[in-house]
């Protein structure tokens, strides 16, 4: 009981790094030596003992490998095939570029398994177009931050392999039960690109349908769709693990760009190596600081303490509501991988009494994740899209409001009746 008051203490001092503006990392890992400073029984051996332990895991090999793929992509310009093959099919909607960045945003997450990766690269190609076609610039910026979202939902998910890796649960079901409400959500956000563009009477200009040209441009975009098959037919038919399945879509994208000629200079797969291993030190010592943390909270007993008081509300509809609640407040104030390993098993015994299964929790605590990046204070894609735009972060979130309730009705429906998504055994 000594250290309870020192805790709190310490517990204030944290808050306030964060409030201020201190990277999240700096912010747990201070908690983290301080924890182990005022609790005997943890030492500092400790720290280095969970870093190892965690890393040692095969899984976790495919996560700079997915970066990678998303960024050899780009610097060999299969994104702008993409692009065209993702407008022969939607562009003929009110909003054609509106709605063609969305399921560019659909197709590139299939690859990449990354919401940031998803919206930088969409953004980059598609804002100043939709800028000349005279978007309104803060409902252009939302359209893609939004699209981002569906990143770490439809697989491959590098949230999903983290998630499987932590908490033994099959990646590749993982990956098979994000397929629907991954496509449900692109559906979703067409739906209401589709409604705000004609009504403010944005992207005038379609393109025409053509089974003709769909086929053309299918063909153009061959490199990009087979990559898509290459890393899910691999892991669904058992010929790969997922990793494995990385490794040889990697492999086979350096491939398309020497045979095609776009690999033409050493820079771009530097540039793409990069990138993979700057996002890589970004997330793996959040990674591990959150299991950190995650082991000191199980200590002090404070998630089974919020656990118990969420079940205590007695009612199915108290408890699913208390954890909605939950949900949008942790994904709203923390990065992805700390509020999966600090939230997700502190609800998941909860899930369980209401009937969802290991998998389909997983989805559902990540289609609850995928909407934080697009709501204040945290919201990861705005800050990526303002950044690329120099569009102001609220006014964005303002604007993403329409996408952001449509995609809340579509997790809530999950959450409600997770039998709807029938790929889930």
């Amino acid at each position: 009981m000594a250290v309870v008051d020192p805790l709190i203490l310490l517990t204030l001092f944290a808050i306030l790094l964060f409030v201020i503006g201190v990277p999240i990392l700096l912010v747990f890992g201070a908690w983290t030596v301080g924890f182990t400073y005022l609790v005997d029984l943890f030492q500092f051996l400790n720290l280095p003992l969970v870093a190892y332990n965690q890393l040692d895991s095969y899984p976790l090999v495919a996560v700079p490998l997915f970066i990678v793929i998303g960024t050899l992509i780009s610097e060999f310009q299969i994104s702008d095939d993409i692009i065209a093959f993702a407008r022969s099919l939607i562009g003929w909607l009110p909003g054609s570029t509106a709605n063609t960045s969305l399921l560019m945003a659909g197709i590139f997450a299939a690859i990449t398994g990354s919401n940031s990766a998803t919206t930088a690269a969409v953004g980059e190609a598609l804002y100043d177009d939709l800028e000349a076609e005279e978007y309104e610039p803060r409902f252009a910026a939302a359209t893609i931050a939004s699209g981002g979202t569906l990143g770490i939902i439809i697989p491959p998910s590098i949230l999903f392999i983290l998630y499987g890796a932590l908490f033994n649960v099959s990646i590749a079901d993982l990956f098979l039960a994000g397929i629907i409400p991954g496509i449900l959500m692109l559906g979703g956000l067409t739906a209401v690109a589709t409604v705000q563009s004609y009504r403010h009477g944005y992207g005038r200009e379609r393109t025409p349908f053509s089974p003709t040209d769909v086929v053309r441009q299918a063909w153009r975009a061959k490199y990009a769709l087979l990559a898509i098959v290459i890393l899910l037919g691999g892991i669904y038919s058992g010929t790969f693990t997922p990793t494995e399945s990385a490794a040889v879509a990697t492999g086979y994208i350096l491939l398309v760009g020497l045979v095609t000629a776009r690999f033409t200079e050493f820079n771009q797969l530097l540039r793409g190596m990069t990138t993979a291993i700057t996002i890589q030190g970004i997330i793996i010592p959040i990674y591990v600081a959150s299991v950190m943390i995650q082991q000191n909270l199980s200590f002090l007993g404070l998630q089974r303490a919020i656990a118990d008081a969420i079940q205590a509300l007695g009612s199915p509809w108290l408890v699913g509501a208390a954890m909605v609640v939950v949900m949008l407040l942790s994904g709203s104030f923390l990065a992805s991988v700390p509020n999966m390993i600090l939230i997700a098993p502190l609800l998941a015994p909860i899930a369980a009494t209401l009937g969802l299964s290991p998998v389909m929790w997983g989805v559902v605590f990540m289609m609850s994740d995928a909407i934080g990046f697009i709501t204040p204070p945290y919201g990861l894609n705005l800050y990526i899209i303002s950044s690329l735009t120099g569009i102001d972060y609220i006014r964005v979130a303002l604007a993403a409001v329409p996408y952001l309730a449509v995609l809340v009705v579509i997790w809530l429906t999950f959450f409600i009746f997770p039998e709807l998504n029938v790929l889930v055994g």
